[in-house]
């Protein structure tokens, strides 16, 4: 199958994520529906262990612009947005989170990150405030 060129890859790691997934998911598509480019979700599953994974699967078999990267382990968030950002293909990369992140934990995951990803210089790499702005349901 030949995919069509994407302006934008949202990326979203879950972990563990199944109460509030499909109103992440919801509210993603609500974000992007009067965007006029191109785009794709990339939804990361960090070795989840409740219905995260299947509702992911359901996800993508609805919607062509959905892609899911499952982790063979826990590796972390800042592993799994790295996985994201591997496999992008948007000219535009955005990170979106589906519940509040707790940053002080993020920090300390980046002074030690899993061996089989390495941290880089992500150039055009931006968190986005809008999931605050968009309001649940």
């Amino acid at each position: 199958m030949t995919r069509l060129p994407v302006t934008y890859s949202i990326i979203v790691p879950v972990c563990n994520d199944e109460e509030s997934l499909f109103g992440a998911y919801k509210r993603l598509k609500q974000i992007m529906k009067p965007a006029a480019a191109s785009y794709e979700f990339i939804f990361v599953d960090n070795y989840s262990t409740d219905r995260s994974a299947d509702m992911l699967r359901v996800f993508c078999a609805a919607d062509i612009r959905v892609r899911v990267i499952y982790l063979s382990a826990r590796c972390g968030h800042a592993a799994a947005i790295a996985a994201g950002i591997d496999h992008a293909v948007g000219s535009g990369i955005a990170i979106m989170e589906v519940k509040p992140v707790d940053r002080k934990a993020d920090m300390a995951e980046l002074a030690s990150p899993h061996p089989a990803y390495t941290i880089r210089s992500m150039e055009g790499f931006t968190h986005s405030p809008l999931w605050e702005a968009i309001p649940a349901g």
